[in-house]
């Protein structure tokens, strides 16, 4: 289940077909804009690239999926992922084309991934998370250079490809990464992801100024990313709104809100809330709470719950799956 609220409050800035924000609300021509969310990883597979060219679909058979998702399930909004192979690194946009075009057809908007935190269907050595490479380095200095087989940095990327989009409404709004993590701190015992996404949010906002944009977490106990972490990160101007995952791998999949006590919030002040292990809930918890502050930055909370079997296993975890084990799934959003 997806389930969005908001975190901080501010104000819209585009109008018309662009989704926007305004106060704690998403906001379309004018009125409140509340979304169905449905996951489809390799949606924009084409002849270019496919991350798992077993499942790929057809142009044909990809608007019949977004149109059942849509009018069975209520679907309004597309996930899926935008990483470099899927453009030839910035320079063949057919996949996201097909993707956008499917998308109009069966009334939907889209939010597009710009790259892979658990290291699938990228440039990198598949299955090895950016938080693996160089010591964990990415999120300082890696996404700035070229990684594995990358025609473009990371950094480079996200402006070409956001300056192509950037007039197109049909996107909601762009992902800087999926399931971003890190256990690297910086200045002032920041999670380093802070300082990456301010940086990479004023590259993509120097081209476009339309669309709202995320930086992309789990915060259901990963590293860099919960507790008094998600509150620096999703308390940013950077990000308008915030994702969270809830899922086996740091959640529980027989616990529908972990770190909460039959269905209720813990204290966001509570003690476990300022771990930086911190669950889903205090996520939940501490969005709620800054909601209600009368003062505030920007953004939104977005949550994803989702079972992935077949993974391969860290020691001492849940198992972790490859994108080919996920599967397109619905997921309801809501918000006030």
């Amino acid at each position: 289940m997806v389930a969005a609220i908001a975190l901080l409050s501010g104000c819209g800035t585009s109008a018309g077909d662009f989704v926007s924000r305004s106060g704690s609300g998403f906001v379309r021509d004018g009125q409140p804009f509340r979304f169905v969310g449905f996951n489809y990883f390799d949606a924009a597979a084409s002849d270019i690239y496919s991350c798992a060219p077993q499942a790929r679909l057809s142009d044909d058979d990809l608007t019949a999926l977004l149109r059942t998702a849509h009018d069975t399930a209520g679907a309004t909004v597309l996930r899926f992922w935008a990483y470099q192979p899927y453009t030839d690194g910035g320079r063949d946009f057919t996949g996201i084309d097909r993707v956008l075009t499917a998308a109009k057809k069966a009334d939907m908007l889209v939010i597009p991934v710009l790259e892979d935190g658990p290291g699938y269907c990228t440039t990198g050595e598949t299955g090895m998370s950016k938080a693996e490479y160089m010591d964990d380095q990415w999120y300082t200095t890696g996404y700035r250079e070229k990684f594995g087989s990358a025609r473009l940095s990371y950094r480079d990327y996200a402006k070409v490809l956001t300056e192509h989009y950037a007039d197109d409404p049909t996107i909601l709004a762009w992902m800087m990464v999926n399931e971003a993590e890190t256990s690297r701190r910086v200045d002032g015992d920041r999670t380093a992801l802070l300082p990456f996404a301010q940086d990479v949010a004023s590259v993509i906002r120097s081209v476009d100024t339309h669309h709202l944009l995320t930086l992309g977490t789990q915060s259901n106990g990963a590293p860099g990313t919960s507790g008094p972490d998600f509150a620096a990160l999703y308390g940013d101007p950077s990000s308008d709104f915030a994702e969270v995952h809830d899922w086996a791998y740091y959640g529980a999949d027989d616990q529908a809100l972990p770190g909460s006590q039959d269905g209720r919030l813990p204290d966001p002040a509570s003690g476990q809330c300022q771990q930086r292990s911190a669950r889903i809930a205090c996520s939940f918890a501490i969005a709620q709470q800054a909601r209600q502050a009368p003062r505030g930055g920007r953004g939104r909370h977005q949550g994803d719950r989702r079972r992935r079997p077949h993974a391969p296993r860290r020691a001492g975890s849940a198992p972790r799956p490859t994108p080919t084990s996920r599967r397109a799934q619905t997921a309801t959003s809501s918000g006030t």
